[in-house]
């Protein structure tokens, strides 16, 4: 069977190409390996306002953030609160099977519980080996667009596998939490969590999602359970029980190509999560889009070929590239402090001008927005990170 185009990964940004490609009257496969789409999840669900905007049609929201509290070594301590809501709080597996949903509507055919193996070359089409419980399947088509994740097959089988760091998550739904209302609760430290962070994000009133997220080969379960046993978070934790338990890899690192002759990467597997949070379903959506611009204009021109089709790089470098870079300088930065430094810093920012300016600036999407902006209100703080400076020079 023919398609002109099979999207592997049924997550927001495969499913967002797959919806897309199939408005523009393409013939269009939606292939996911697992039974259910969007489960098991292996978010936290924190997603900035934009990302809803991005989106363009309603979902429900499980809570909105407004503020954060962020608890560091020695004691040190910093909360802000915005006069408008920063982040969103949504049910993951909902956000992805409503994108889904979208696709089929559209007229993308969804196969579930269905393996991408593989695929080999064909003239100028792709002969692609499908899983499906016990029967394999071969398509043919034009078009891959691997949105398979951090571990992507799709990037291994097209030789686009670039070195770049990955983060080991874990993390959990809890009930019996104490946290602040509309705030999203920070943890930093190296007993905490090292090179990253650990957060409990509410979803009621004393439930939430609780996790951590670590450089590999660190042990990310032997953090999460510390978190109830000492420190700051475990005075928050004291009365929680963990009633479901998720995990996954965060990789850091824009794939450059992220393309090659009939195939194009998206979401996380192109690398677009951001190193300074962790998230990606918005940049992963952008990155979606950008795919299927490019796709349209090369089946257009009736040529799939990397020559073409490396306008998709130019178009996720120009969007949100800049900021995975500038992210990429603050995250050097945060993993070459020491607890001592962390603590100064923290304690440095509750200046009444720099909270300030955090709560006008603050981005989950553009963290180097109110990171510049704070070092304009406060140039001494340059010693911790130099290399800030490079985007400058």
């Amino acid at each position: 069977m023919y398609y002109d185009a099979l999207v592997i990964g049924a997550g927001p940004s495969g499913s967002r190409v797959a919806w897309r490609l199939a408005e523009a009257n393409l013939k269009v496969a939606l292939i996911e390996e697992d039974s259910i789409v969007g489960e098991p999840c292996q978010c936290a669900g924190l997603v900035t306002p934009r990302t809803i905007d991005y989106l363009n049609y309603d979902i429900p929201i499980l809570g909105e953030m407004s503020g954060a509290r962020l608890w560091g070594p020695q004691n040190s301590f910093l909360e802000f609160q915005a006069n408008e809501t920063k982040a969103l709080v949504i049910n993951r597996p909902d956000l992805d099977r409503s994108i889904a949903d979208k696709a089929v509507s559209a007229g993308a055919v969804l196969m579930t519980n269905t393996q991408y193996l593989g695929f080999s070359r064909i003239d100028s089409h792709l002969k692609v080996t499908l899983q499906s419980e016990n029967k394999t399947i071969e398509l043919e088509t034009e078009l891959i667009i691997g949105s398979d994740g951090p571990a992507s097959r799709v990037a291994r089988d097209a030789e686009l596998q670039t070195s770049r760091e990955v983060l080991a998550a874990f993390g959990g739904d809890v009930e019996g939490l104490t946290t602040k209302e509309n705030h999203v609760e920070l943890f930093v430290g190296s007993e905490v969590a090292p090179r990253f962070f650990a957060w409990i994000i509410p979803t009621g009133e004393s439930t939430g999602r609780l996790g951590l997220a670590t450089s590999l080969p660190s042990r990310p379960k032997k953090y999460f359970w510390d978190l109830f046993k000492k420190g700051a978070p475990s005075a928050l934790l004291e009365n929680a029980k963990i009633v479901n338990r998720i995990s996954g890899l965060i990789p850091f690192g824009l794939r450059n190509p992220a393309y090659s002759d009939n195939v194009i990467l998206t979401g996380d597997a192109a690398g677009m999560a951001k190193p300074t949070s962790g998230g990606g379903i918005y940049s992963g959506l952008v990155s979606a889009d950008a795919a299927v611009d490019t796709a349209i204009l090369a089946f257009q021109k009736g040529d799939l070929s990397a020559s073409t089709l490396k306008r998709y790089q130019f178009l996720i470098e120009s969007d949100f590239a800049k900021e995975l870079k500038l992210g990429s300088y603050l995250r050097r930065a945060f993993v070459e402090l020491s607890d001592s430094q962390l603590a100064e810093i923290i304690n440095s920012l509750n200046d009444p001008k720099i909270k300030k300016t955090i709560q006008e600036y603050g981005d989950l999407d553009y963290a180097s927005a109110v990171a510049f902006a704070v070092l304009k209100v406060k140039p001494q703080m340059i010693k911790f990170a130099p290399l800030l400076l490079k985007p400058f020079v």
